[in-house]
């Protein structure tokens, strides 16, 4: 049996889970009725009933494995409710979010596109062809909706055939001796400062280590957050310690040499009924420590609040 399904975000042509519709046939482009609203959540859309917005998508024959592919995907049904959706094709399963909208912001023209192609030229580009590259797996789709502050890039560089899914473009620029100014490519995002230590900068910012000390430890909280609390993770339930151990290399170059992240928990977190599946599995979703460990040696230790080790991966 086959299914029609209407997508909006992240699974349209060009966009980052893509992929599991590799298999799919496309069946044409939809525009709902003006009864409806479309919020952002993210690093993707929700869809809600009610509303007077026409949301703007594209129509898929599934099995029903493919089916069962999207519900894992879109957490069904607990995150997301799936209804039947009328189309000029038939009756279309949709998957409208159940979560809190407070404070999400409305994307009033119903194209989630408008906002994915204006963040990453490259995906303006790939929604126009017929077909995206080949996605490497649902672990990466997954990845790219975790990682809200991400455009993900799933390149593995260890293989020639890898694929690029995304890039963003950072602008920097120097202002006073050694400091120098980071635009980012989010609007709302504000400049960062970057300095170095004396005695060739004055310390008024991070530098490139510690920065990425601080991308290493954000990406894993995060996602370990997400695994477990998903879209409102519980209010200061997590502290992230990240030691960057320096040491010289053979010709007296200084060398991060390893990096040693320890993860407090609090209660509230470990009590969750995910947490034992969760403390296992948020580490391979976290683009940026995956990326690291390639090149870094990393040991990440999860703790409770008295120091127990509940879970070490190195």
């Amino acid at each position: 049996m086959r299914h029609l399904v209407f997508v909006y975000g992240t699974l349209l042509r060009g966009e980052v889970n893509h992929g599991l519709l590799e298999h799919a046939d496309f069946v044409g482009e939809h525009r709902t009725e003006p009864r409806f609203t479309l919020v952002r959540l993210g690093a993707y859309p929700g869809l809600i009933s009610g509303g007077r917005t026409a949301v703007s998508g594209e129509l898929y024959r599934v099995d029903h494995a493919g089916l069962k592919a999207l519900d894992r995907l879109e957490d069904y049904p607990r995150l997301y409710d799936r209804r039947l959706l009328a189309t000029r094709f038939g009756p279309a399963w949709a998957y409208l979010y159940r979560g809190s909208v407070r404070d999400r912001r409305p994307i009033p023209s119903g194209d989630w596109r408008s906002l994915s192609q204006a963040a990453t030229p490259l995906r303006a580009a790939a929604v126009r062809g017929q077909r995206d590259s080949k996605n490497p797996g649902r672990r990466q789709q997954i990845r790219s909706r975790l990682m809200a502050t991400e455009t993900p890039m799933t390149t593995d560089t260890r293989t020639s055939q890898a694929s690029e899914e995304g890039r963003f473009t950072l602008q920097l620029e120097q202002r006073e001796g050694y400091a120098i100014n980071v635009a980012f490519d989010w609007q709302r995002a504000a400049d960062l400062l970057m300095d170095e230590p004396p005695p060739l900068g004055e310390t008024n910012g991070p530098n490139a280590s510690r920065l990425l000390a601080a991308a290493v430890g954000n990406c894993l909280s995060a996602s370990l957050l997400y695994c477990i609390g998903k879209e409102e993770p519980p209010e200061r339930s997590l502290r992230t310690e990240v030691t960057c151990v320096m040491v010289r290399n053979e010709k007296k170059r200084l060398r991060i040499g390893r990096m040693e992240v320890r993860m407090i928990l609090a209660p509230i977190l470990i009590e969750s009924k995910r947490f034992e599946r969760c403390k296992t599995l948020f580490e391979d979703f976290c683009v940026v420590s995956a990326s690291v460990r390639q090149g870094i040696p990393m040991v990440v230790s999860v703790l409770d609040e008295a120091g127990q080790l509940l879970y070490r991966s190195d």
